[in-house]
């Protein structure tokens, strides 16, 4: 019997092909040996198909078969054994040459065309949970926004305000409360709208505010869940703590192993990429920020604290600047009305030696000794002595003293000054 996938010839009682192993009887086909005529035919599956060649004849010149060879205890051999060793017979007897492997035509395999399932891959590791810079950008959107809504909200509670309070031609108390009450109104309204922004938003189906959202970023829980409205108010009050350390709560992002800050550690959450599953957290328990980040933020940290330091001190170098100056003005007008006073009693007494003023404050053997005062000089006729101060703002001014007499007939002398502000003077001088 021909092998209908490789070719090959087996006998006709063989159950398998000798070169490939194919069953020879597949789909219900069976040989029917009764003979119709001097013909046999092949039935499959009940139908006669086509007629079988005739068997071959004794005067054939293929050798007789062999017996069969009997197993240990009278039994048969296999059929498989049964037909090896007919085969071996008959290619003893007759060898047959063997035909090559049978190949179907090069038709594309019906497998090839099938689409292969996409097997999901997890995230990259730096993509799982979100760095200090893209926090601070979504924190630097929600700033603006929130302002925005803000200030339009407090604009209009003060022009309400100031209906009331400008209402009449003057100030009523109750209206200038009114006034006063609003800056109130409009802290309280701050705080409600920031609160409800930020913990409404990072509790709803969305997983975090605006700025989150522009940037794809979310809020989770420790396992990648949504969080509720209660976890959602307590992150938001545990800010306050963050705010409190001077930025080291924010610097904890870029050192923890999650990259949370302060406030994500208190209230338990997580802020990670938008498209990231419970299973990526789960995959990735801890992944740190990188050394270069971490050298990056610290440096940033520390430039702004100094830069903070430096807006303090100057402010209030700002601020105590005037007071200094003031100071410093008083005490060098002091100076100056103390050599004023010198020049005074060296004029008293020339006065009273001579009975007349001198011509000059050398003749009253007076000295000039204070840098304070660019020149001094008298007038003998009236006796006024002036002062033309050195120092600034009242360079070029100057400090008068006038000569009276009380009623014994004794000099006494009154400080004034015609181009001073009286509140710069000495108390006596004013």
């Amino acid at each position: 019997m021909e092998c209908s996938v490789c070719g090959q010839v087996n006998t006709d009682n063989a159950s398998v092909c000798l070169s490939c192993g194919q069953p020879l009887y597949m789909g219900g086909a069976s040989i029917d040996t009764t003979r119709a005529g001097d013909k046999s035919r092949m039935v499959i599956a009940g139908n006669i198909d086509f007629p079988l060649p005739p068997p071959p004849s004794p005067s054939s010149s293929q050798p007789p078969k062999p017996p069969l060879p009997k197993a240990e205890g009278g039994m048969l051999e296999t059929p498989e054994k049964e037909a090896l060793s007919q085969t071996a017979a008959v290619a003893d007897a007759n060898p047959i040459p063997a035909k090559p492997l049978y190949l179907p035509p090069s038709t594309p395999s019906p497998l090839l065309n099938v689409p292969t399932l996409a097997v999901p891959m997890g995230r990259p590791a730096h993509m799982i949970y979100a760095g200090f810079w893209y926090r601070f950008l979504a924190w630097l959107i929600d700033i603006v926004i929130l302002g925005t809504v803000q200030g339009i909200l407090a604009a209009v509670v003060l022009m309400t305000s100031a209906a009331f309070v400008f209402r009449g031609s003057h100030f009523s108390d109750p209206s200038l409360w009114l006034f006063i009450g609003a800056y109130g109104v409009i802290f309280l309204i701050n705080a409600i709208l920031s609160l409800l922004y930020f913990a409404w938003s990072e509790s709803s189906h969305w997983q975090g505010t605006l700025g989150k959202l522009a940037i794809g970023l979310k809020v989770t829980d420790a396992d990648g869940d949504r969080i509720s409205f209660l976890r959602a108010l307590s992150r938001y009050f545990a800010h306050i703590i963050t705010n409190m350390t001077f930025g080291i709560g924010y610097l904890l992002n870029v050192f923890t192993s999650r990259q949370q800050t302060l406030h994500d550690l208190v209230a338990g959450t997580l802020v990670v990429y938008k498209e990231v599953t419970p299973t990526d957290l789960t995959n990735n328990p801890a992944v740190p920020a990188r050394g270069s980040q971490k050298a990056l933020v610290l440096l940033v940290w520390i430039m702004s604290l100094m830069f903070l330091m430096t807006v303090i001190l100057v402010g209030q170098s700002l601020v105590e600047m005037p007071k200094y100056q003031t100071s410093e003005t008083s005490f060098k007008m002091y100076e100056a009305e103390r050599l004023g006073s010198q020049a005074t009693v060296a004029a008293s007494d020339y006065w009273e030696n001579h009975g007349r003023f001198p011509l000059t404050l050398e003749a009253a053997d007076f000295r000039q000794t204070s840098t304070q005062v660019r020149r001094i000089w008298i007038d003998a006729e009236s006796g006024v002595i002036h002062l033309e101060l050195g120092f600034s703002p009242f360079r070029k001014k100057t400090l008068l003293f006038v000569p009276e007499s009380d009623k014994d007939g004794d000099l006494i002398w009154r400080c004034r000054s015609d181009d001073i502000d009286p509140q710069y003077l000495p108390e006596h001088c004013r």
